[in-house]
């Protein structure tokens, strides 16, 4: 074998050998970069399931609070307390936990325009504070009526719009076709699918209404409401009073609460209501019905719930499906 032959090999040799060592050293690089996206994702998982479960105890955590500051059946609300609305912060490690706290009896219920088998008297009255409580949100009587009928056709079984209402019909001619739901709002949010409804408008009426499984309207909780949720006094009483006297009213309520509807409607706001006139059972001192906001961030993980609870006369609660990954 010549000497430029056994070079020839001792240099191919070397190539291969080369080759080899670069393809393995790209199989590494690629193993090794596999290796990291697991490890993200498993990280990420455990986050997910870490943040799962702190949305778990916070909920729970409200209901306990809950029930502390209710006190016994008998005891009158006050007006301080977790349902007043505002945002808690909690931090963690590596992240954070918000929350807030309801009073969903203080809402108009829209599931109450409709009530399956009734006389059609509920229905009327629902209507009429609903209408009421447009008004004064400053909605247009047009688009008010069209609202209510609107949202009461979604509710109802039958098949035919009402003046104004909108059925199958309506729903099936737009570019994204979907039928009437015909039955009871399941979610607020709903109210976006009526024809009438504009971004504008729900955002306007959204932090008044609310979509409780019940086609009854709850008392509003005098003790807990805040002075922007006048105007739902003013749509109880069918806009007997003005949202500005109802303000009123709110700001002289003790810092403990009224001890009694009585000294609550002896206010001077409710003086031109006769005590006939005055409706007694849609006002309360307690509540029953709440809803939980809460959002965690943790890591990489960020996940939001809403759940709605309702807490009984002996401080039990029920929870309703919950809201998952909701904005509020």
């Amino acid at each position: 074998m010549s000497m430029r032959q056994t070079e020839t090999e001792r240099g191919a040799a070397l190539i291969t050998a080369l080759m080899v060592v670069a393809f393995m050293a790209a199989v590494s690089v690629s193993l090794v970069e596999m290796m990291r996206h697991h490890l993200q994702r498993t990280g990420a998982i455990e986050d997910r399931l870490q943040a799962t479960a702190y949305l778990d105890g916070a909920v729970s955590y409200g209901e306990v609070l809950l029930a502390r500051f209710a006190g016994d059946a008998g005891d009158s609300f006050t007006p301080a307390g977790p349902w007043d609305g505002e945002v808690r912060v909690f931090p963690l490690e590596d992240g954070e936990m918000a929350a807030r706290v309801h009073d969903r009896n203080n809402c108009i219920n829209i599931n109450a325009l409709h009530t399956p088998g009734g006389d059609g008297e509920a229905d009327r009255l629902a209507a009429a504070r609903t209408r009421a409580l447009l008004t004064a949100l400053d909605v247009p009587a047009g688009e008010a009526e069209t609202l209510i009928a609107q949202a009461a056709d979604w509710i109802d079984v039958d098949r035919t719009p009402r003046p104004g209402g909108a059925e199958d019909g309506t729903y099936l001619a737009r570019s994204e076709p979907h039928r009437a739901a015909n039955q009871p709002f399941t979610e607020l949010a709903e109210l976006r699918l009526l024809p009438v409804m504009t971004r504008a408008m729900y955002v306007r009426l959204a932090p008044h209404l609310c979509a409780l499984p019940t086609s009854v309207q709850p008392p509003l909780n005098v003790n807990t409401l805040r002075t922007h949720e006048a105007v739902l006094i003013t749509a109880i009483t069918e806009g007997a009073v003005s949202v500005q006297a109802v303000q009123q009213a709110l700001f002289r309520r003790p810092t403990t609460g009224f001890d009694s509807l009585e000294v609550f409607w002896a206010d001077p706001a409710f003086a031109q209501i006769d005590a006939e006139a005055r409706p007694s059972s849609a006002v309360a001192l307690r509540s029953e019905w709440f809803e939980l906001q809460v959002s965690v961030r943790l890591g990489e993980a960020r996940l939001s719930r809403i759940q709605m609870v309702r807490m009984g006369s002996s401080g039990q609660f029920t929870r309703l499906p919950p809201v998952q990954g909701a904005v509020w």
